[in-house]
């Protein structure tokens, strides 16, 4: 239980930190967003969590920039007739583009739509050691980068507050080969507070 904690502070609230710091640094800011998302594995052992941060490209942009940070327990990988289990964790660098439906019906003036692509870098490294043999097979090495797609969908609870649905889809990591999540998550936006 212990190494659970320490685990998930180390690589999960510091990494997430440096994020936000160098967001708001390197980019001029419009009106950040942060998202704390609860992802399911395509695997039913497969389970994670995901933070990120997102603020459009430029004033009334349709184009984002978002970055991140994900945790996925209990990743499948079939090697040597075997069924083995990873964790991965990774930064997420991502470009989406949002589409905000016109319509009369109050209920779909909520609903907002977010295709990305983007590229995630491996935090994590894994490794299989095979003792009788005495070799080791790797199937993520940190600083691994893999394509990401990805699909999102809104639902405004207020002007600052929304929910979202989606799923995430890395067509290959590393030796895992894909790698599916669905998630739900809480999105809060912050006003243009920093003079930008």
């Amino acid at each position: 239980m212990t190494f659970i904690k320490t685990s998930l502070f180390t690589n999960v609230v510091k990494p997430f930190q440096l994020l936000v710091l160098f967001s708001l640094i390197a980019f001029p800011s419009q009106a950040i967003e942060t998202n704390f998302s609860l992802h399911q594995g395509s695997e039913s052992n497969t389970q994670g969590i995901s933070f990120a941060i997102s603020d459009s490209i430029s004033k009334g942009s349709n184009f984002y920039w978002n970055i991140g940070y994900s945790y996925l327990d209990d990743v499948k990988i079939e090697w040597n007739q075997s069924d083995l289990f990873f964790k991965v964790d990774t930064v997420d660098a991502i470009i989406s583009y949002r589409y905000k439906p016109r319509s009369y019906n109050q209920s779909m003036k909520n609903f907002t739509f977010e295709y990305q692509i983007g590229a995630t870098m491996a935090l994590t490294e894994n490794k299989f050691i095979w003792t009788e043999l005495n070799e080791e097979k790797y199937f993520s090495e940190s600083n691994d980068i893999n394509p990401m797609l990805g699909f999102n969908v809104y639902y405004d609870l207020s002007k600052n507050t929304a929910v979202n649905v989606g799923f995430k889809f890395h067509t290959s990591f590393s030796e895992f080969e894909d790698i599916t999540t669905l998630y739900v998550g809480f999105t809060y936006k912050f006003g243009n507070q920093f003079g930008y």
